[in-house]
């Protein structure tokens, strides 16, 4: 409920950038310190986690674009240039075209690192839901019971004048959760590719649950929002590959 987080002089430091910054960047180091185990360098882990920022910035506009296309034609500059306006599938489509770009590039096994970065998207995710909640942005449907929260007047959630449910703490809690799961998992996969397809699996599902919970504009297509028919896809997708990859030897590295 802090947009501003920090204001020194003309520098205003936005809750929003901040703690999806400060993901990046845990997630990033996270990554790097273990980068070996999976054998990979760590200047070949630094230019792959900027090419799937730059991907995942111009995925999440992008998206959040198309699905509010009738906003968006009334005033472009707007959508174009605000601090806000992401959507979290669009920037895992675009950091993983990116990332699928960069591994081919370098003739890197793509399963060995999806699996080294999965735990680390939901953990960066995680920290990003706070800038969210900071911000006032994924708000949740107005309630009267007690979890409800009033945000301020200005923010996204705030003109609404009531409380609304706040989704954006019950998804940082969850993804932390899932971080936690895909660690374990990690830990003990049996072959390459189980972390990263447990993630679009379990994620899916949270998301499409939790999008029933949302009051923000989300998009919809019949009876579900773009990120609910997403999850969908995701979820099945999941399914195929881990069936299909599972078939094959059993892995017994890291």
């Amino acid at each position: 409920m802090h947009p501003v987080l920090l204001k020194i002089g003309p520098v205003t430091i936005y809750s929003y950038g901040f703690f999806v910054s400060l993901g990046i960047v845990s997630a990033y180091l996270f990554i790097g310190s273990q980068a070996s185990h999976f054998g990979l360098r760590r200047e070949v882990v630094a230019d792959l986690v900027f090419w799937i920022v730059i991907g995942g910035f111009l995925g999440a506009r992008m998206l959040y674009i198309l699905v509010s296309w009738p906003f968006f034609l009334q005033d472009p500059l707007s959508y174009i240039f605000s601090r806000a306006g992401f959507v979290f599938y669009g920037g895992l489509l675009g950091g993983l075209s990116a990332a699928y770009w960069f591994i081919k590039r370098k003739r890197l096994d793509f399963w060995q690192v999806a699996d080294l970065f999965a735990p680390y998207i939901a953990l960066a995710h995680a920290f990003g839901r706070i800038g969210c909640f900071c911000y006032g942005c994924c708000y949740g449907k107005p309630t009267k019971s007690f979890w409800g929260l009033l945000f301020p007047p200005a923010s996204p959630a705030g003109h609404l004048g009531v409380k609304v449910i706040p989704t954006q703490m019950i998804s940082s809690v969850a993804l932390a959760i899932i971080f936690l799961i895909l660690v374990e998992i990690r830990r003990q996969r049996k072959f390459k590719g189980e972390v990263f397809v447990s993630y679009l699996i379990i994620y899916g599902i949270f998301r499409f649950f939790i999008e029933f919970l949302r009051g923000d504009e989300r998009g919809f297509f019949l009876f579900f929002s773009a990120s609910q028919w997403l999850s969908l896809v995701f979820i099945g997708g999941g399914i195929f590959l881990f069936r299909k990859l599972s078939k094959k030897d059993v892995y017994k590295g890291n």
